[in-house]
């Protein structure tokens, strides 16, 4: 969560306040549309950087972590293939290949959060009891 946080979050705001410097380097016209779109992303994902952050301490896919989990999958697998598909089409940008890079490790990590076996319960066995 902490690192995920992070990376969303400077993402973020690089986005909100030099949105013209990242559609250069996607070759992409700072346009009056473009530009508040680009700030508007980075608004959004800040605010899944906040959430990610203050989920850090909470025991995720269990009943409470649950909307956290979920939320962070969607996001991260919706943009995985969004940015597979702007590969097609934009072969060489490092720029896209490395977004599409943290996109799909996210997926597979919110994936393996959502999908897998859940937190254990604090009374399992072998489970040390909180001090």
């Amino acid at each position: 969560m902490e690192a995920s946080a992070i990376v969303l979050g400077s993402s973020a705001v690089v986005l909100i306040f030099a949105p013209e410097n990242v559609l250069a380097s996607l070759a992409i016209a700072p346009s009056p549309t473009a530009v508040p779109l680009a700030q508007l992303y980075g608004a959004a994902i800040f605010g899944f950087s906040q959430i990610f952050w203050t989920a850090r301490g909470m025991l995720l896919g269990g009943i409470y972590g649950r909307a956290v989990v979920v939320g962070g999958f969607t996001n991260s697998f919706v943009g995985a293939f969004v940015l597979l598909h702007a590969l097609l089409a934009v072969h060489a940008n490092p720029v896209v290949w490395g977004a599409c890079a943290v996109y799909v490790i996210l997926a597979i990590v919110f994936g393996a959060l959502m999908f897998g076996r859940g937190p254990a319960s604090p009374a399992a066995p072998g489970s040390t009891p909180p001090r």
